[in-house]
């Protein structure tokens, strides 16, 4: 009788993944007690989450905490020293890096500094996601036209990225990062560079990607975003997830966000008192 070879770590922790991952069947993103190390530094340390397919996820915590690890992980840009990363079904301890831009495709990216094309026009940017994967030219110009109009830039669709707004240029971010129907989104601080206003905007136009059944993993450190339109918040320090908490009730996706983060209190709107009137001195 043929005796098994004992299996070697790597092994051992792809089995646990898969049996994992088989556990919940809904899962499109699943960490299984990943650790991540960058130059002997631990960046993540026993990282345990899985998100549903469809999802809205805010990724929270202050600058240096993790965040832009684990979503460096689920677009393997990054692989894990120990444990566990499965996205659509991909395991990363099993995955021939010549895959990877095979799972790219199915993953957009929207960053906070844009990272926009500037010598192109807002198309071109926006087209450029898909001349890179080889979509024939006539899609090009239909699916280029279709997410343009989403983001409401269709009219402006020949300007270049320092002819626009911040907050148009982030649509412009997102429209390049759905052109090619991903089923998810990775947002990092994508409203960090914005003012309040613009950044309700943007938020709204996720809020309406997610709608279209596309799974959103945003980042961000601000609080106020998180406690008015956080339905599911993941909280990372130190590497570690902190927390991993679910609103019972549907958050308000209607809510002003500038209402929350600016209205001035009631004692600093009301006007001055008005000096007494001093009566003119009698020689």
């Amino acid at each position: 009788m043929a005796t098994q070879q004992p299996k070697t770590r790597s092994r051992q922790a792809a089995d646990a993944g898969g049996t994992s991952a088989a556990a919940d069947s809904r899962a499109i993103i699943s960490f299984h007690h990943v650790d991540l190390e960058y130059h002997d530094q631990k960046a993540l340390a026993d990282v345990t989450f899985s998100v549903a397919n469809g999802e809205f996820v805010c990724l929270t915590g202050p600058s240096g905490a993790g965040k832009s690890s684990i979503l460096r992980l689920v677009a393997m840009d990054a692989f894990p020293t120990k444990g566990q990363v499965i996205v659509r079904g991909m395991p990363a301890t099993r995955m021939n890096r010549g895959r990877v831009p095979e799972l790219r495709r199915e993953i957009g990216f929207v960053f906070q500094d844009f990272r926009l094309l500037e010598d192109r026009s807002v198309e071109e940017n926006v087209a450029f996601a898909q001349l890179v994967v080889g979509v024939p030219h006539q899609q090009i110009l239909q699916n280029v036209m279709r997410v343009l109009t989403q983001v409401g830039l269709f009219d402006k669709r020949h300007r270049l990225p320092r002819q626009l707004s911040g907050g148009e240029q982030q649509r412009v971010a997102i429209a390049r990062a759905m052109v090619n129907s991903p089923k998810i989104l990775l947002a990092d601080e994508p409203t960090g560079n914005l003012d309040p206003v613009t950044a309700q905007e943007i938020i709204d136009l996720l809020f309406r990607v997610n709608d279209g059944g596309t799974c959103v993993l945003f980042s961000t450190h601000d609080h106020e975003i998180v406690k008015t339109f956080g339905q599911r918040v993941l909280v990372v320090d130190g590497g570690r997830l902190l927390s991993d908490e679910r609103r019972r009730v549907p958050v308000d996706r209607t809510a002003s966000l500038v209402d929350h983060m600016y209205r001035a209190p009631a004692e600093a709107t009301s006007p001055a008192p008005r000096p007494a009137r001093r009566e003119p001195a009698h020689a």
